[in-house]
């Protein structure tokens, strides 16, 4: 875990994070959403590279003094390696720069591991949307800096 390199993501790199969002997310964002994101000003892309492949990504927004998680993913290959805490740490780190004090996201109910590292992290269930992926819940859940 000492080689993980997080760094910006350049627009060269977003075939590689689009391509790990399609292999590792249950409900992928379109291509079309990863560019209209990457455009925004507001919102923070950072990388996840661990000897010379981009093994994940984590995606924020920053609106005035509050943060959204947008997306976190590590591809399931490279998983119950740290690597997905410390691309979480990193991000509340650099938002707490950015002047946000909560960080807000949501993550599907059946997650159980994303659940289990945002809570060992701070985050703390607020409310729950119904049937937000469809046929799952969404858990919004938030940390106070």
């Amino acid at each position: 875990m000492n080689n993980l390199i997080i760094s910006d993501c350049r627009e060269q790199n977003l075939e590689r994070i689009y391509e790990l969002e399609i292999n590792n997310s249950y409900n992928p964002w379109t291509k079309k959403m990863f560019m209209d994101e990457f455009a925004n000003k507001s919102s923070f892309f950072k990388i996840a590279n661990f000897q010379n492949n981009i093994i994940g990504f984590i995606i924020y927004r920053i609106n005035i003094d509050e943060a959204e998680i947008m997306n976190l993913v590590i591809d399931a290959h490279c998983r119950n390696n740290g690597f997905g805490e410390k691309l979480l740490l990193y991000a509340v780190e650099d938002i707490k720069l950015l002047c946000a004090n909560k960080i807000f996201l949501e993550v599907r109910d059946s997650n159980k591991a994303a659940i289990k590292l945002y809570t060992k992290n701070g985050f703390k269930k607020y409310n729950i949307r119904k049937n937000y992926y469809t046929v799952e819940d969404a858990l919004l859940m938030k940390k106070i800096l």
